[in-house]
């Protein structure tokens, strides 16, 4: 298999990419180089500070649903489909953070979000097993 020569291609200008004999005869002339910001780490370390006090919080959630007693309300009230009995519940475990849960009959989702700030730092996702 041959292919014709460069030239032969010269009246199919723009050119082709897929083409063996491409090529551009000038550089790029409309890529410009993105400037990026200064980079700066102090809300990135403000965040790590705020996510080292949710982790605490992890820990005291995950030490409270370790308890036969704190368990079993919590799973028979997600069993009856009491919502609001979970988020009571969960709710007494910190004051410090924000608790949400969403319960399914293989599991329960806790997201845990800092109180103290106006914005939204960081949160903290889990996922806790408890049935098939």
């Amino acid at each position: 298999m041959s292919y014709p020569p460069y030239w032969a291609h010269a009246a199919s200008y723009p050119y082709s990419q897929s083409h063996p004999y491409f090529f551009y005869p000038y550089p790029c002339l409309h890529s410009a180089i993105r400037e990026y910001p200064p980079v700066e780490t102090g809300t990135l370390r403000q965040s790590i500070q705020d996510y080292y006090k949710l982790m605490e919080e992890g820990y005291r959630i995950l030490n409270k649903l370790s308890e036969q007693s704190f368990a079993y309300r919590i799973m028979a009230a997600a069993q009856a489909g009491n919502k609001q009995e979970v988020d009571r519940l969960m709710k007494t475990i910190s004051t410090t953070a924000s608790i949400q849960s969403e319960f399914s009959p293989s599991g329960i989702g806790i997201t845990v979000n800092p109180i103290s700030h106006n914005h939204s730092c960081c949160k903290l996702v889990m996922f806790l097993r408890w049935g098939s």
